[in-house]
């Protein structure tokens, strides 16, 4: 369960390969193209990658969609590929009822040089890059909820490319890397606590979440998006006085959320220094890689 496959090819080159494609999150065509491009990418870069190629993946109901949209969808998305150095070079259509847009991608890597989420070390502190909270936005989105200044913040934090935050942390000590997509923070989290046999403590105080996310969830609570919960329940171990609803967020699938980080405890305070400066301004540090204290230990803990 790591972000993409990798293929090594000769000694100095692996193909890093993913694909993704999802329906849309956002009304304006040009900014849910962006919007996939920055998701479909995020992978890559999520494996310490980098990008090169794309191919657009799109399905919709040909006559029922004006020409003109498609062709804002995929400015919005080749604006974003051009943005990241990713050359275009193909794709594929299909006629259906239901609208869906995506991309292949590739990219390249030095075998050595791979970032998986196998090898997390306690005593690693955590690091998001991104706030939480897409599910509930676009459901305001979908009913006008949203004031300009949300609204614009939202896709903003979609579209941020995770390029930047990769390049960033890669300079540090990194152990573990990951995004937070569509399995949500604590989804993603399992794997990366599993593979490295540590246990994630997450401070459910310190997890940035989009602002007045709560008084928005009261409104336009999603429906469907936190089916992680099964998945990771019997895994985690949340605290008595920890609110509900941000252990609801933290299992709500994210579209184009930030990359989840194990840095070097030392180095901590100056990678976020670096993100942020980097443009990254909500990178924060949300917890810790604490050790199993038994097999039957939790790998999750949220307090």
């Amino acid at each position: 369960m790591d972000d993409a496959g990798v293929y090594q090819i000769s000694d100095d080159i692996a193909l890093v390969q993913s694909v993704d494609f999802f329906f849309p999150v956002v009304n304006n065509p040009r900014d849910f193209g962006r919007i996939v491009a920055a998701n479909s990418l995020s992978d890559i870069w999520a494996m310490g990658a980098q990008a090169i190629t794309a191919m657009n993946i799109l399905a919709y109901p040909a006559g029922k969609i004006p020409v003109e949209t498609i062709e804002e969808l995929l400015i919005g998305g080749s604006e974003k590929l051009t943005e990241a150095g990713v050359v275009l070079v193909g794709g594929h259509t299909l006629e259906q009822e239901t609208f869906v847009y995506g991309m292949s991608v590739t990219g390249t890597v030095h075998p050595d040089a791979v970032v998986s989420n196998t090898h997390a070390r306690a005593g690693d502190l955590l690091i998001l890059t991104k706030p939480l909270g897409t599910g509930v936005m676009s459901s305001a989105v979908n009913e006008d909820g949203l004031s300009l200044r949300q609204y614009k913040d939202f896709v903003d934090t979609m579209s941020r490319l995770n390029k930047y935050a990769c390049e960033t942390l890669l300079q540090f000590d990194i152990s573990a890397l990951t995004d937070v997509t569509g399995f949500g923070l604590l989804g993603h989290g399992l794997p990366f606590a599993q593979n490295s046999h540590v246990k994630l403590c997450i401070d459910s105080e310190k997890v940035p979440l989009f602002d007045d996310l709560f008084n928005l969830m009261e409104q336009y609570n999603p429906k469907g998006v936190c089916k992680t919960t099964e998945y990771i329940e019997e895994f985690t171990y949340v605290e008595e006085n920890t609110d509900d609803r941000k252990v609801k967020i933290f299992s709500e699938a994210q579209t184009s959320g930030g990359l989840l980080a194990a840095i070097n405890p030392d180095q901590a305070p100056e990678a976020i220094k670096a993100l942020h400066n980097a443009g990254d301004t909500d990178s924060t540090i949300i917890g810790e890689v604490c050790p199993r204290e038994s097999e039957d230990d939790y790998y999750l803990h949220v307090k």
